[in-house]
């Protein structure tokens, strides 16, 4: 039983030598082993510009203190929901108030300055009437006067519309539409009137106040007559003084009232750039907020490329981290490059309508816009075409290997249309497994994959 086992193992043993070398004799029988090979096929091909960007939200509102301050209250965080209107935060308004009280106690104390000195002036008047009124020297100090009290007029006016503008657009943000940026455009504009109009009421009372100083100093000296009769001019300088108390006034309520943060849009709160305790200026982003609606990917294209890139066309992003990309279309591609980049390229808007969670604003994606397809088209992989020519590609016809020239319609990153010169179902080399390893570039064909050397290979031209 022995003798048989071992025969039977011996026998077995050189039937699989025998099948090994039945397997190399008809590799080295077979030149086309050597060859890894694809077949032209009928597909789509989509030829695509690849960049990367910046995502930014339509619907989005940065949201600051009309005036500086410590931050004292902060009542959201990152990632709340938030409505139109709603109370967001607050400064320490301890020293704002100070100023309110204290411009409220200088109006009095104008107010009744300038009560007493007219009391006094009329019962001057009363016991000599026949007393000669010295020359006015503060002539100007009226007009100046009407000018801090239009000046007045004008902010308490802005401060309305400024209101008006901001409860028009709360409304027309608490749902998405085309109407929220065009309110929320409306009341950054007023809030804009409201600072200039706020300026130009400073400037006033700075220039009332210096010729206020000058009648005051003038009606100061002594009257060789009546010393302590009010002349003109100290009446005029008391109503200044009185005006440029009310302008302060005025000016110190507005900043009390712009020292509370509310949300101008419903959305999420995206960013917080401040922390209770923090000292924030006038115009500073606490924070960001952002409304449903679409997204937008603001990226730059190379000049050399930009020619293909078109208004309308399709592409799809893919948000930093995930590999599942979204639809989206150029909507707008810039007239001048961009001067903050050191090769010239050119700003390109991507919007995406539906974005999802994991594209916040801020942060970055990846884009390839879609600058060329074809449906139902004779293809062959990328990698077979050659690189000198680059229309050419390397055709197996049974043991032949043959060089031809053909027609290269859109160019995508895995496959390439051939319009002419190539057949559906022949076969294109892709690699020869026996070449040496390329040792530059020059062996890349524009799909990546290697050029096939084929020795003595005739180059030919065939039409489809």
């Amino acid at each position: 039983m022995r003798r048989v086992l071992r025969w039977v193992a011996v026998a077995g043993v050189v039937g699989l030598g025998a099948a090994l070398g039945g397997l190399a004799l008809a590799a080295e029988d077979d030149p086309t082993s050597r060859y890894r090979v694809s077949t032209a096929s009928v597909g789509d091909v989509s030829q695509t510009v690849s960049t990367s960007g910046t995502v930014d939200f339509v619907n989005r509102a940065d949201v600051s203190f009309g005036t500086g301050g410590r931050l004292a209250e902060l009542s959201v965080a990152q990632g709340d929901r938030v409505s139109a209107g709603q109370r967001l935060g607050a400064l320490d308004t301890s020293g704002l108030q100070g100023a309110v009280d204290a411009a409220e106690a200088e109006v009095a104390a104008a107010r009744a300055t300038l009560a007493a000195d007219q009391q006094r002036q009329a019962e001057a008047l009363e016991e000599d009437d026949s007393a000669e009124s010295e020359p006015d020297p503060a002539a100007e100090l009226p007009e100046l006067q009407q000018a801090v009290r239009t000046a007045k007029t004008a902010a308490d006016r802005a401060l309305a519309a400024a209101a008006t503008a901001a409860a028009a657009q709360a409304e027309a943000c608490v749902e998405p539409g085309e109407e929220c940026p065009a309110a929320l455009a409306a009341a950054r504009s007023a809030q804009e009137a409201v600072a200039e109009a706020q300026d130009t009421l400073q400037q006033r009372m700075t220039e009332l106040t210096a010729a206020l100083e000058a009648a005051t100093s003038q009606a100061e000296r002594p009257d060789e007559r009546e010393e302590d009769v009010p002349t003109a001019a100290t009446i005029a300088a008391d109503q200044a003084a009185v005006d440029k108390a009310e302008a302060e006034l005025v000016a110190a309520n507005q900043a009390l009232a712009r020292a509370t943060l509310t949300a101008p849009i419903a959305g999420t709160v995206a960013s917080v750039n401040a922390g209770e305790g923090d000292e924030v200026a006038s115009g500073d982003a606490v924070l960001v907020l952002v409304g449903a609606g679409a997204a937008v990917v603001e990226a730059t294209v190379p000049v050399e490329r930009v020619a293909a890139v078109r208004v309308g066309q399709s592409a799809t992003v893919t948000p930093t981290g995930s590999t599942t990309g979204v639809p989206g279309t150029v909507t707008r591609i810039g007239r001048l490059p961009d001067d903050g980049l050191e090769s010239v390229a050119y700003p390109v808007t991507i919007t995406v309508e539906e974005p999802p969670a994991s594209m916040p604003a801020g942060s970055a994606a990846g884009v390839a816009i879609v600058v060329a397809s074809a449906e139902d088209v004779l293809t062959v992989p990328t990698s077979a075409l050659g690189g000198a020519p680059a229309s050419t590609v390397t055709v197996l016809e049974g043991e032949q290997i043959s060089v031809r020239q053909v027609v290269l319609g859109v160019v995508g990153p895995l496959r390439t249309e051939i319009t002419d010169g190539l057949e559906e179902g022949e076969r294109v080399v892709l690699a020869d497994l026996e070449a040496p390893l390329p040792s530059g570039s020059d062996d890349l064909g524009p799909g990546g994959g290697l050029m096939v050397g084929v020795p003595d290979a005739k180059m030919m031209t065939r039409g489809r």
